[in-house]
Parts: C-alpha cells; structure tokens; sequence
C-alpha cells in the first residue's frame, strides 16, 4: 500500500494546495484588504492553537467530549432558536411533499419534479414521518438537524482516532464543531445532515470492526439509507471498494489467500445489502401507492449535461433547462441530453479548462451556507460578515491538509487506513468535474476534508512542540504528551 499512500497523498496535497490559493484570493476579495486578511488569519490561527492546546492536552476523553459537544450542540441549537429563516428552493418542494405525505396525500408524485429527480423520495418520507409524529413544526425538523450534526463529530471523532490517534479524534471534532457552515446550515432543511451521518456512520462499522461481518453488513445497511437520503453513496461504495480492493491485493501478495477470500465475501455482503435497500425501497414506495415511478428512473443525463456547460462553469442554468424541457420526460429527453453532452466534450482543450475553472469553483470559492440560511431574511450584512469569519477557518484547514498530505508521503506504511477517505475525497472531486457544481455540495465531503487535515495539525502543532523537524518518532498519544 506504501504505493498507493504516494501517489494519492502527492494527488491530494495538489488539491489542498491548489484550493489554499484560490480560497486566499477569495479571501482577499471578501475582506477588501491584504491586511485585514492577514489580521484575520493570525487571530483565527491564535484561537484554534488556544483551543486545541486546552481541550486536546489538559483534559480527560470523557471530559473534551462533554465540553465539545455541549458547546457545539448549544451554538446550533442558538442559531436555530435566531434564525427563523423558511425553506426555499429545493428545500421548499420537500418540505411541501412531505407534509402532503404525511396528511396521507402523494398526488405530489406525479409532479415534473419528483418524475425528474425520484431519488428525493427517501427525504421526503423522512421529513413526513417526522411531521407525522411530532407535527407539522420547522423547529422539530431543525433540532433533528443540530442532533445529527453533533452526532456527525462523534463518528469523526471515532474514525480520527482510529485511522490517526486521539488527538486527531479530538481536533477533527473540534474543526467539525466549530466549522461555521456546519453550525449554520442546521436551520437549512438539507439532506445533508442525515445522508453525511449515515456514510460516516457506514465507514466507522467498517473500520471498527474489520474481522465482523455483521459490521459490514451494518455498514451497508447505513450507506444505503444514506443513498435514500442523498444520492451520492455510489462514491463511498465505489470508494470502500477501491480501498478493499488494495487489502485483499496486499493478502493476496503476502499468501493469506484465505483471509482474501473472506475479505472479498465481507465486501460483497455490503455491496450486495447497499442494492436491497435500493431495491426494497423502490419497491415499497411503489407497492405502497406513493408513486408509479421507481428511484432507478429519473433523469439520467441532466446533471452532466448541466456540469459540461463552459458558459456557466458547470452550474445550474436557465438555458439548459429550457432545452431539456422542450421534451417530453424520458427517452426522448434523454437522447436530447445526449446530444448536448456528446457536443460538450468535443472540445478537449476548452472541457480541460472548464475542469480546472470548476475545481476551483467548487473547492475554493466562498461557502455558500449564509446564503442558504438566510435567504428571505434581508440580512445581507450579516451574511457578509459570516463569509468573513468563515474564510480563514478554510484557509487554515485547506494549509493543515498540506502539511497532511505531506506527513503521509513521508510516512507511507503507517496510516493504511487513512487510504479509504483519501480515496473518496478524490472520487467526490471527480465526479463533479464532470456533474452539476454549487459550493453547497462541498459540505457533504468537507469531514472527510477535516478528518484528514487534522494529521496535519498534529504535525504542526508538534513540531512547534518540539522545535525540531515532524519526521521526529511519534511520542504519545496528545499533543502535549
């Protein structure tokens, strides 16, 4: 594997490097001054070395859990509480069907929406189910959303100290906690609350318990319930697959030819209970009289087609949408789709430059998450200045993931399990070079991108430590030991 950790620790320090800089020059542009930038990033660097030297160091595990999660779960449950922002755009069509569905009415069906897009079934029956338990009360649905957020960086906090050590567990909880995006996002009704605990959730009972198969199992059962939630679970099964991939070819080499063996029958029971839960989902709905349509059906073209348009950098446009509406949902749209993306990819050198436009676009562009929680509030200074206090903490992680990638590269044979998450963040980044690009869709891999940049605070911060060189014998399990 010692490989395999070279070559994805040196593809994964281009992307934070490259991402460090354009976040930099967005930064600029926010604060309107070098100088301000500057200033901002030294009293954010000088509050994240108070915080972790004091929570990671000087306290006991059960106590920095019960600080850190007290406080990461009351900034949540403030902003909630003060932020009585409705649910618009997609949210809003969700929220609508789902308390359609829980009155018992599923004429929503049948709408160009959920005909178009059938994968948002799984959520909406989500939110029904708790409208139908609890009422129809948007605070409800927001606690569910501080709830599974806190409960997010307890799984990172597991997955860091497994694949890293504690203190990693303890700053990857921290960075998650603290993020501002994570906090704010909690009044948004996103899909991505849930559908993110669920795929960690599945990579935490796969790692936890490699020698279970009940594990996996669990595993599959959860990242296909996340798939239900959000549809990007294909890139953590295709993700974990990889990476099981690269242990069964290591035993293999090394004539453990029947541990292979059952490795490979572990990851075939998680792929095979990923697909039933797709299948027995499609099927209740169906059989159940919510919908005609099954979650396999929908558009099957549109976000490519919408992510290879050089004109609008790979995001949401009027003008893609007019063309494919000119025609009836189905084969016909589909070819006409076809059409465009086929036209798309013609032109090599101007599709090459659109890739690297929509990298940075994606990755290193402001986060959208004021936006999205304070749309219909007229609170546009506000939702400058959250921008502003957001910048630098992403500037400082995307450096961290540096100083990460390179620790991995000088430490190869160590950290194998660190390959699964590095693996993933370079097929999420894949895949949206080519689909649909919003900044909103980073937050959906933004902990995979905190797990693995919190090796590069433990360098660092031990480095200064120690004052001597990173490559030094690892002692002890917290940065002050």
């Amino acid at each position: 594997m010692i490989f395999s950790t070279r070559i994805l620790s040196a593809a994964g320090g281009l992307f934070f490097l490259t991402i460090m800089l354009s976040s930099i020059a967005t930064m600029a542009f926010v604060y309107d001054s070098i100088w301000k930038m500057i200033f901002a990033l030294a009293i954010t660097l000088g509050l994240s070395w108070m915080i972790i030297r004091w929570m990671v160091s000087r306290l006991s595990r059960k106590m920095f859990l019960a600080v850190s999660l007290s406080l990461g779960f009351a900034l949540r449950l403030a902003w909630i509480i003060w932020n009585p922002a409705p649910p618009e755009s997609d949210f809003l069509f969700m929220y609508n069907a789902a308390v359609e569905a829980a009155a018992g009415n599923f004429s929503f069906s049948d709408t160009p929406y959920y005909i178009s897009f059938p994968y948002q079934f799984g959520f909406t029956m989500y939110e029904a189910a708790i409208i139908r338990l609890f009422g129809n009360h948007l605070i409800i649905l927001k606690l569910l959303n501080v709830l599974l957020s806190v409960g997010t960086s307890v799984i990172l906090y597991g997955l860091a100290s497994r694949v890293f050590n504690e203190s990693c567990g303890r700053i990857t909880a921290l960075a998650y906690l603290f993020y501002l995006p994570n906090i704010i996002m909690c009044s948004v009704l996103t899909n991505q609350h849930l559908s993110v605990f669920l795929f960690l959730l599945g990579c935490f009972l796969l790692l936890r318990e490699k020698n279970a198969i009940v594990y996996w199992l669990i595993a599959g059962l959860a990242i296909g319930l996340g798939h239900l939630m959000r549809p990007i679970g294909t890139v953590y099964l295709a993700g974990i697959a990889l990476f099981v991939l690269l242990v069964l070819w290591q035993q293999w080499r090394g004539s453990l030819k029947r541990l292979a063996a059952m490795t490979a029958g572990k990851l075939s029971g998680l792929i095979l209970v990923y697909y039933l839960v797709q299948l027995l989902a499609s099927t209740a709905l169906i059989s159940s009289g919510v919908t005609q349509h099954s979650l396999f059906e929908g558009e099957k073209y549109w976000k490519f087609m919408v992510g290879l348009n050089a004109e609008t950098n790979g995001s949401w446009n009027m003008e893609d949408a007019n063309y494919a509406n000119q025609y009836a949902f189905g084969d016909e749209r589909h070819q006409a789709e076809l059409v465009k993306i086929k036209e798309r990819l013609e032109d090599k050198p101007e599709l090459a430059a659109l890739m690297a436009r929509k990298l940075v676009l994606m990755w290193g562009s402001t986060d959208s998450s004021p936006f999205w929680s304070l749309q219909g509030l007229n609170q546009w200074e506000l939702e400058k200045t959250l921008q502003q206090w957001e910048r630098p903490m992403y500037v400082l992680m995307c450096a961290f993931g540096v100083f990460s990638m390179i620790a991995l590269w000088r430490t190869p044979g160590k950290r194998n399990e660190a390959l699964l998450f590095m693996i993933l963040i370079m097929l999420y980044i894949g895949a949206h070079l080519l689909i649909e690009n919003q900044p909103r869709y980073r937050l959906d891999f933004v902990p995979v991108l905190i797990l693995l940049q919190s090796y590069g605070v433990y360098h660092v911060f031990r480095w200064v430590r120690d004052k001597r060189p990173v490559a030094s014998v690892e002692r002890g399990r917290s940065i002050g030991g």
